[in-house]
């Protein structure tokens, strides 16, 4: 007896998943922002730090390129609290809306729907969009370009490539790592048959829109020294002695950890179906379902094993969050690889899983905002009493001038959380190269002053910048007044106060007599 097949799937199925799909996406993407700022007093450390910089409106920051900090500041001004939650499930939707229109001229509907729900399997969609940060700010735009080069390379519009290249400009000014899918996308061009479309005027439009948008950084990137390749080749240097070949092993380990929950959903959702009356046969052998399984392969695959092999090579001490942006294609290629037969009985499967896992994760993460400081003698940044530390540094900077408090000198830490929460909006003066925070000028620090802070050296973040603040040391006519702050833990921890050290400049003529 051949074994049963089940009934195709009536349109009106399809409308109802589609419809209870985006019921539980808004669910999620509410939840994920409305919650967090609930359950946590402060921010993660990058929060702090990018408000910190995109308030100032450069064209770059002595770390990375300044799209996503301007962005943040924006969501800030907007949202309030809620913004940066609300920021990381903007950038996670589009790019679930952008892998879709990708999966759809790769693999068909179908297949891009069950791919790009699949995609939530991998978990840098989840956890790490508590704290938006450039890598989180790169998701759209790693899809994007991916979509309009293949869109551009199928129809070859005009206004595709000018897409393209204002992804691939926007990408850059949110992180340089997207180089590496550009590269990718490049050698393709080069040694594929794609290599036609340089014969049309396509790619070096969108290579000149590229340019353009990228060009304003590029100028600040000549004009302050190079500052961010300086950070980060000694954020990529080896300075523990661990083996290139094991820390880039290291890497690929933890971006396939982070693809676990992704290969339990499919292993529910084969199982489920083998157990089921339902199971159809499988008349052909395992094969991609897609119309280019190169390009597919190209996207989802060659840009972390670039990094990991480029990790190698150089001896290079790669981070595993280096990798977020790298893998919105893993669900697709999942779904390429499922047999046609199986697909629509596999679906609500591969859909359940999905949602459970989405549940546990949500409920995992909102535990951990939430009782995190009940197991940890330290306090971990989400912990920290951000709103009670900015009112007693206005408070007191209020009692001793009669000028606003205008700049905060602290690590990019202690003094964010200063110039998230007080009323005046400061600045932060970042210790050590005064290229780190340009805005804080000595005109500027002689007019209205500034308000240093500090923790007791026992108690400081130990990753935080230090060094002296030789702007401050040149100011003339300053009153200086010092003190200490106690300031308790706002869950009512059982440690020790947080103590804080603080030393004012007050111009004259802003002292209060």
């Amino acid at each position: 007896m051949s074994p049963a097949v089940s009934p195709p799937s009536q349109p009106h199925d399809h409308q109802k998943t589609l419809r209870l799909v985006l019921a539980c996406a808004c669910l999620y993407a509410l939840a994920w922002t409305l919650f967090p700022p609930l359950l946590a007093p402060s921010f993660p450390l990058d929060v702090v730090e990018s408000l910190g910089w995109g308030r100032e409106w450069q064209w770059g920051y002595y770390k990375h390129p300044p799209l996503p900090p301007i962005a943040l500041h924006v969501s800030f001004l907007a949202l309030g609290r809620w913004g940066p939650f609300a920021l990381s499930q903007l950038c996670v939707a589009l790019t679930l809306w952008l892998v879709w229109l990708t999966a759809c001229r790769l693999v068909g509907r179908e297949r891009a729907f069950i791919g790009m729900v699949l995609t939530m399997g991998v978990a840098f969609y989840t956890r790490p969009a508590l704290e938006f940060n450039h890598n989180i700010a790169q998701m759209p735009f790693w899809a994007g370009i991916c979509y309009f080069y293949l869109a551009a390379w199928q129809d070859d519009k005009r206004w595709q490539w000018l897409m393209l290249g204002l992804m691939a400009g926007l990408g850059l000014l949110s992180k340089y790592s997207i180089g590496l899918l550009l590269l990718c996308l490049g050698l393709f061009t080069v040694l594929s048959p794609a290599r036609s479309l340089l014969r049309r005027p396509g790619p070096w439009l969108a290579l000149a829109v590229m340019g353009l948008v990228f060009a304003p950084h590029l100028l600040w990137l000549h004009n302050n020294d190079w500052l961010p390749f300086s950070y980060a080749k000694d954020r990529s240097s080896n300075h523990y002695g661990e083996s290139a070949r094991a820390g880039a092993l290291g890497f690929l380990l933890t971006q396939l950890l982070n693809h676990l929950p992704l290969l339990l959903v499919l292993l529910f959702g084969f199982l489920r179906l083998r157990w089921s009356r339902l199971r159809p046969a499988v008349s052909a052998s395992w094969q991609w379902h897609s119309a280019k399984p190169a390009y597919l392969c190209l996207i989802a695959l060659a840009p972390g094993f670039l990094l990991a092999t480029l990790g190698m090579a150089l001896g290079l001490r790669l981070r595993d969050m280096w990798g977020v942006p790298m893998w919105p294609f893993s669900g697709v290629v999942a779904a390429a690889l499922i047999p046609s037969a199986w697909l629509a009985p596999m679906r609500p499967y591969l859909l359940r899983g999905i949602i459970v896992w989405l549940t546990v994760i949500s409920v995992l993460c909102g535990l951990y905002l939430w009782k995190i400081s009940d197991f940890r003698r330290s306090p971990v940044r989400s912990d920290w009493p951000s709103a009670a530390l900015a009112q007693q540094a206005e408070a007191t900077w209020n009692t001793l001038s009669s000028c606003p408090l205008d700049t905060v000198a602290s690590d990019a830490w202690t003094g964010g959380l200063v110039a998230i929460g007080a009323k005046s909006q400061p600045s932060v003066l970042i210790p050590g190269d005064p290229r780190h925070s340009p805005w804080a000028t000595a005109k500027r620090l002689q007019q209205h002053g500034a308000l240093r802070i500090w923790q007791l050296e026992e108690d400081a973040d130990r990753d935080a910048p230090t060094g002296p603040y030789p702007v401050l040391d040149g100011l003339q006519g300053m009153r200086m007044h010092e003190g200490a702050w106690s300031i308790p833990w706002p869950r009512g921890q059982s440690r020790t106060q947080l103590v804080v050290q603080w030393r004012a400049y007050v111009p004259a003529a802003c002292e209060r007599r």
